[in-house]
């Protein structure tokens, strides 16, 4: 049996935009573009990127009809008005710079909850001595006094992300001397280089002698808008990776063979698409189209103030059981292997019992033969390509790992790498989550291997086009 499990690498090796900046640079395109020049095409969305990454996007012209991408006025209309209003991808988008992959992504949610988190902790401190609410936000640079103790003191860090996802409120002023000589400041409707932060009244319900907060609905806020990015992301997968069609088809002349089951951690369908349209496959992560279900979040709660806030919509494994993602896995392959392993050993220990005929024992021959042949079939390869091994997958992981503890499994783990560097990371990575015994057991008895990508454009001796 041959398993191949697939993460955002596989799609990379197949030359198609799927990383992180790739995403936010095509959407960022969108959100920029002058609208009287028409409608938008391939060079239009990632041609900002074709000298950073020459080398990946002379492939993606030189495979795919790319000239077949356009993005219409009305498209990117209502693109437009959905990016400025998502606060999550305004708050990517401020933060561009900090995030590298999809891994650095979560993280940054990660950080953006812990920031919501504190602020909600500091606004139901004040409402313990206080009954309104005083909106006006003191930054780190102001001095704590008793005068003053009524206000939230955040740090300007903290305003800056908290402002991002649309639960602070921010004014520009002009600073200076007015006409009479007085040292004043006027609200100005332009940046300028002095601002102040107020808490949102969105989220504040005004009664005549207090004020209430809803906690509760700026997790709902966050979740919806949460929702919203990852209908924006199902579109642009849709409409910008999964249209591309390969000028060739695609030859399957890899170093496994034949795929008998695909586990995705993808949202796209490429394997499936470009080489076995037969092929059942698990979606891991939710898949996109028009009934998607893409989990996109954090790995899990860490810290005690988000899980008193409940914020589990934001983790992976709750987005999985809501959205049916949750697969078994390899569990279902496992425990047919160890339910055929019991049989034969117990056919084994029972096969010359005194009591049994000639004719059953041969019998029981033939059964025990049947079985070790279809010990063998289950038994076989475990391949991975284009997957992290990221601690936040660590689940999936040990489960790979967990076969081979009885001496009759009989699985082998091959791992694709695209770099050397990549390689050293892999292996730190599984020995971060494995433990050093494990990794050395497996290499040493050569269940696990480490091996190159298959070079997509060798095998299908494609040529990259020029860009320029």
């Amino acid at each position: 049996m041959n398993i191949l499990i697939v993460g955002n690498g596989f799609d990379l090796s197949h030359y198609l935009p799927t990383k992180y900046d790739h995403f936010m640079v095509a959407m960022g395109a969108i959100e920029n573009w002058d609208e009287q020049k028409g409608e938008m095409s391939f060079d239009d969305l990632f041609g900002s990127l074709y000298e950073k990454e020459n080398y990946f996007f002379k492939y993606t012209k030189a495979m795919y009809q790319t000239d077949e991408i356009k993005v219409s006025i009305n498209q990117i209309k209502e693109l437009k008005q959905q990016l400025d209003e998502n606060v999550w991808y305004q708050y990517f988008s401020d933060h561009v710079r900090e995030v590298k992959t999809w891994i650095d992504f979560e993280q940054k949610i990660e950080e953006a909850l812990i920031y919501t988190a504190n602020f909600l902790d500091k606004v139901n401190e004040r409402f313990l001595n206080e009954n309104k609410l005083e909106r006006l936000i003191r930054t780190s640079g102001y001095k704590v006094s008793e005068h003053d103790n009524k206000f939230i003191y955040l740090g300007e860090k903290m305003c800056h992300v908290l402002y991002s996802l649309g639960l602070l409120d921010k004014n520009y002023y002009n600073v200076g001397y007015n006409m009479d000589g007085h040292y004043g400041k006027e609200i100005s409707t332009e940046k300028t280089d002095f601002h102040e932060y107020f808490i949102s009244l969105k989220f504040i319900r005004i009664f005549k002698n207090y004020d209430v907060y809803n906690n509760e609905g700026v997790l709902s806020f966050l979740n919806n808008q949460l929702d919203k990015f990852i209908f924006i992301f199902n579109l642009y997968i849709e409409s910008f990776v999964n249209t591309l069609n390969p000028i060739v088809d695609l030859m399957e002349d890899f170093s496994f063979g034949f795929v008998d089951k695909i586990f995705s951690f993808n949202y796209t369908n490429t394997y499936i698409r470009f080489y076995d349209s037969s092929l059942d496959a698990d979606f891991l992560h939710g898949s996109c189209g028009e009934n998607q279900n893409i989990v996109l979040g954090i790995s899990n709660l860490e810290y005690e103030s988000l899980k008193k806030l409940k914020a589990y919509g934001f983790t992976k494994y709750h987005q999985k059981l809501l959205k049916n993602t949750d697969y078994l896995f390899l569990t279902d392959i496992k425990e047919k292997v160890e339910k055929i392993i019991n049989s034969i050993e117990f056919n084994e220990e029972h096969l010359l019992d005194s009591f049994k005929s000639t004719t059953q024992r041969e019998s029981d021959k033939q059964f025990l033969l049947s079985q070790r042949l279809t010990l063998e079939k289950m038994n076989g390869n475990i391949y991975l390509w284009g997957h992290s091994l990221d601690a936040s997958d660590s689940d999936y992981i040990n489960e790979i790992f967990s076969f081979n503890d009885h001496s009759k499994h009989k699985f082998n783990v091959v791992i694709f790498y695209y770099s050397s560097q990549a390689k050293f990371d892999l292996l730190s990575n599984l020995l971060h989550i494995l433990g050093k015994e494990k990794v050395e057991v497996w290499m040493k008895k050569g269940w696990l291997k480490f091996e190159t990508n298959p070079n997509i454009v060798e095998i299908n001796n494609i040529q990259p086009v020029d860009l320029t």
